[in-house]
């Protein structure tokens, strides 16, 4: 009969996990079976449900966002627009071009409304040398980019037919258009290298091909499940954008980390000589708890996102909730049965042969383990400075919604945006005032709000055509006003000015008539503005259940202090990384981007709950041997350099799967990606090295018995025995 260490696990979770485990391995076919039923369920279910979509009137907040559904409820929608661009040296030839563009775009279709030079003398600058025409097209805004095929193969046609003359497109419906094109692209070849980089990260962490694919399938099918089900979650939150994006991110990262925690402690097991069942069942009960810990910690962080109010953000929330959920079920059950039905084959397919590597990797993390528990203070101060210095920058973010430069500076349709911005300032992207009063469709009032219209453009210092629509019912009207690009962290201003001189005044125009603005950058300040006064609230939330969680594991409210901090150091320090790269232009060059001088508006909060759940992962597994060794009788600083020599490794192969998975957004043409995968890979190499290596044993070796206790309760205690005798069973 042999003792084991895990016979020291207590508490009902662990009994849970434990039980859990042994019924999966005992049927590992049925469990597998169920898995895949389980992914097929959820896919069908999705399909048959189908998808709901978030509307641009449920993704906003504020203003703009009651403008919006104002609009929406009015049956009134301002137009999507594309602007075309025309130049050339001799009056005569622009204006060749400009009537055929108009002559070939106002039959199709697709297209409401041609405006000119003819229209409007404001589309005509330098002479009679550069016009604008504008396309007004049919159908809803959000979904411009179905409607401009046309318009774009009638404006390329005339541009290849006037020698001498150039011609540039942009607008909505082109720019998503390309947005679509760059993301799809970007996708496929993230998912081309994202697979082969985490199979040789996890064949050489495991060294064997076959346990190396044992978590990817994991993590994938964890992926598929929740892809599938996303359909039914879109009935209670509109399915976002992004949200397959953070689906295959967050599901691909966890999934792969908890089976490889999981594999790499039953092989470890296996090979101080247990036989299979006691090897699963010391895996299940310590590295299963923590799983579920850190899994908890993960949706409770996500959880967050919640109080925002924000649509996008809810529907990533609730998807990332569900494929972490979907991850930690397949952890506790499809995991050990697959473990169970392998067996020793598991260690199939090797690709080297001996244990160099590891008595290399071993030797280095108790030299580490040694010299950071033997000088704890030392330790602690210098970690804490090396983070503090990294997140200076923070002080200095700025954040906005990039928009169209979120793209490549040298993409196309972005360089015609700019072409048009300069000569027509304000026209590639107008302002919407939406209006409410009575009887707003009578000849007075049209002039009236026509007038109205003229005022803001005095605001906004736009120069283009003041595009007005009344509704059918005569109680609201909306005006498309020029509103000229500032730059992502000054055009903001400008809406202010809007709300702030204009709607007091459009009584004066037409008597009880009330304004709002919206348009896309009303929608980013709304936004931000949304943002900074929920983000106080998310973060309370996230700290105050992370601690409650924390204590209930570790049974030490000053741990649970500890570690909150250390986090809030990491996350911290990645920001500064983030803020230090991408707010300035020194590394432009290495990662392909163009600054635009600020983050992403969503990333700060979104990767803040991501990232301080991710890197409980790491803690968790930590402080579960600190547990261990602790209830062996070690002191403080014998448990905390055990736990990092043990756990040294794992938290090493499990970062670089991380960080191959998020660096590989840093690849990618769209800025918010890679801010998104600078900022996560960043994250967790600090987190496995400066925080897991160093801060976090020095802390538990200075807290003591403040720490993780080695005293028992009486229930612990008998649980303790329970264990014993089960383990002793299960060996004999």
């Amino acid at each position: 009969m042999h003792s084991h260490p895990q016979s020291q696990s207590h508490g009902l979770l662990a009994r849970a996990v434990g039980g859990a485990a042994r019924a999966a391995a005992r049927r590992p076919k049925r469990t597998i079976g169920l898995w895949l039923l389980l992914i097929v369920a959820c896919t069908v279910g999705g399909t048959l449900a189908g998808t709901k979509t978030l509307s641009n009137s449920g993704s906003g907040t504020g203003e703009s966002q009651q403008a919006s559904s104002r609009l929406t409820a009015a049956g009134l929608q301002a137009p999507a627009v594309e602007s075309v661009l025309v130049r050339s040296s001799d009056p005569a030839r622009t204006h060749a071009a400009v009537a055929a563009i108009e002559s070939r775009v106002r039959p199709l279709r697709d297209v409401l409304a041609v405006h000119g030079p003819a229209d409007s003398p404001a589309l005509i600058v330098a002479g009679g040398k550069t016009a604008l025409v504008q396309v007004e097209l049919r159908g809803d805004a959000a979904k411009a980019k179905d409607h401009v095929g046309a318009i774009t193969a009638a404006v390329s046609a005339v541009a290849r037919s006037q020698p001498g003359v150039t011609i540039q497109q942009a607008g909505g419906g082109s720019i998503e258009n390309t947005i679509t094109q760059v993301v799809t692209s970007d996708l496929q070849h993230s998912q081309i290298i994202t697979l082969p980089v985490t199979l040789v990260i996890l064949a050489l962490a495991f060294g064997a091909l076959v346990a190396a694919s044992v978590p990817l399938l994991l993590g994938l099918t964890s992926v598929a499940a929740t892809i599938g089900a996303l359909g039914l979650v879109s009935h209670i939150a509109p399915n976002g954008q992004a949200t397959d994006s953070v689906v295959v991110v967050i599901g691909l990262a966890v999934g792969v980390d908890y089976s490889l925690f999981y594999i790499r402690r039953e092989r470890e097991e296996r090979r101080a000589g247990r036989n299979p069942d006691a090897a699963l069942n010391a895996a299940s009960a310590t590295v299963g708890r923590a799983i579920v810990i850190a899994g908890l910690t993960v949706i409770v962080a996500l959880a967050g996102l919640l109080f925002t109010g924000l649509g996008w953000f809810t529907s990533m929330a609730l998807g990332a909730i569900l494929v972490v959920a979907i991850a930690v079920i397949g952890s506790l059950t499809v995991l050990p049965a697959v473990l169970a039905l392998l067996g020793d084959r598991v260690d199939r397919g090797r690709v080297f042969r001996g244990r160099l590597a590891r008595r290399r990797g071993g030797g280095f993390w108790v030299r580490t383990a040694t010299a950071v528990t033997g000088h704890p203070w030392a330790s602690l101060i210098t970690s804490v400075c090396i983070l503090g210095a990294l997140a200076v920058p923070v002080l200095a973010m700025r954040t906005a919604n990039p928009g169209e430069t979120d793209l490549p500076s040298n993409t196309p349709v972005l360089v015609a945006e700019h072409a048009i911005e300069r000569a027509f300032p304000g026209a590639p992207a107008p302002a919407d005032m939406v209006l409410t009063g009575h009887r707003l469709d009578t000849p007075g009032a049209v002039v009236g709000l026509r007038a109205l219209g003229q005022r803001a453009v005095a605001v906004t210092h736009g120069r283009g055509v003041v595009r007005l629509q009344v509704a059918r019912d005569g109680n609201t009207a909306v005006l498309s006003v020029p509103l000229p690009d500032r730059g992502v962290t000054n055009t903001g201003d400008t809406v202010q000015a809007l709300r702030r001189q204009v709607d007091p005044v459009a009584s004066h125009f037409v008597a009880g008539t009330r304004a709002q603005v919206t348009g896309d950058a009303a929608e980013n300040l709304d936004v931000t503005s949304r943002l900074s006064s929920v983000t106080p609230i998310v973060i309370g939330f996230v700290l105050a259940l992370a601690f409650v969680l924390l204590v209930a594991a570790f049974r030490s409210p000053l741990l649970a202090v500890s570690v909150i901090a250390l986090n809030l150091l990491s996350v911290g320090a990645a920001f500064g990384v983030v803020v230090a790269i991408f707010q300035h232009h020194w590394a432009q060059s290495l990662l392909g981007f163009t600054s635009n001088g600020a983050i992403v508006m969503w990333l700060p909060l979104f990767a803040f709950v991501v990232l301080f759940g991710l890197s409980m992962d790491y803690t968790v597994l930590i402080l579960e041997r600190v547990r261990e060794a602790r209830r062996a009788g070690a002191d403080a600083r014998a448990a905390a350099s055990q736990a990092l020599t043990s756990t040294g490794g794992t938290v090493t192969s499990a970062a670089l799967v991380m960080i191959g998975v998020f660096a590989v957004f840093a690849t990618l043409r769209l800025l918010e990606f890679k801010q998104l995968g600078v900022g996560l890979a960043a994250a967790i190499a600090i987190d496995a090295t400066i925080v897991r290596a160093v801060a976090l044993p020095a802390a538990v070796t200075l807290l003591g018995e403040r720490g993780v206790r080695r005293a028992r309760t009486r229930t612990q205690a008998w649980d303790h025995g329970h264990q014993v005798a089960a383990f002793a069973t299960s060996n004999d």
